[in-house]
């Protein structure tokens, strides 16, 4: 795909002949809202030789804004599906921060979950089968989370030990306030894999690996889907606070990835 470029920042998509595949599937990575518009050029070409296309996002830009938290706010996930949905084509979106919003805002769209990914992870954290290991506790990062937990282990067959984390906010002296909560204390020298469809700033994660040093645990181990840091240059990084941390290359193609 090429992408032609005017002074003024506006620009125009364009593909050669061998390039197209009528009716095809394509992966494309929407790091912006330009990208955003490119895509939406790109299926253009397509619909104007008869041509409804299949793509995969591999990571959904603006998921995590899920509803309004403002009246006076946007709300960007329902303005980027309608964008989508508009859009004739057909779109696979691999593990979105709250699939059943964009599964109701969209008409065209297929979701992939995190299940393969884990899978993998896994496969890379014991030499046991899957469903047996009586050495590692899934976690969810808070009590919303568990239900997408329950949901992935139903699906994996696991058949460990599953736990999760809360969290709540209060306002203090004008400023947001989070406090984690954890109901295990002791952890009895398990290793415990925290999983997750998104890391932003990594401080949630750091903040339960800091309790978790305290609950007698083995090893730590993060899991998610989609990371967005991309400067890890800081000692105070999302890494130093896990023996391991799992990703995939849903945004950036930097890390060392388990294919999804």
């Amino acid at each position: 795909m090429g992408i032609i470029r005017y002074p003024d920042s506006s620009s125009y998509v364009t593909l050669i002949k061998e390039q197209v595949r009528i009716n095809g599937t394509y992966t494309f990575k929407i790091n912006s809202y330009e990208d955003l518009w490119n895509l939406n050029q790109f299926v253009d070409i397509h619909n104007n030789i008869d041509s409804i296309p299949t793509i995969v996002i591999p990571n959904l830009i603006d998921a995590q804004a899920d509803r309004r938290f403002n009246r006076l706010e946007s709300s960007g996930l329902k303005l980027v599906c309608k964008f989508l949905n508009n859009m004739k084509a057909n779109f696979k979106i691999f593990h979105p921060h709250n699939p059943e919003v964009v599964e109701a805002l969209m008409d065209n769209v297929e979701i992939i979950d995190n299940s393969s990914f884990i899978i993998k992870t896994l496969k890379d954290l014991s030499n046991k089968p899957m469903n047996v290991d009586d050495e590692l506790v899934l976690m969810s990062s808070d009590a919303g989370g568990f239900k997408s937990l329950m949901k992935l282990c139903d699906k994996i067959s696991w058949q460990g030990e599953i736990a999760s984390a809360s969290k709540y906010r209060e306002y203090k002296d004008g400023k947001s306030v989070l406090t984690q909560l954890i109901a295990h204390n002791d952890f009895r020298g398990k290793d415990i894999l925290i999983v997750d469809d998104i890391c932003i700033y990594g401080g949630t994660f750091k903040g339960l690996a800091k309790i978790l040093r305290e609950r007698n645990c083995g090893k730590l181990y993060l899991a998610v889907s989609h990371l967005t840091i991309k400067n890890f240059e800081k000692e105070d990084n999302i890494f130093s606070y896990f023996d391991k941390v799992f990703t995939t290359n849903s945004k950036y193609d930097n890390y060392f990835v388990r294919d999804n």
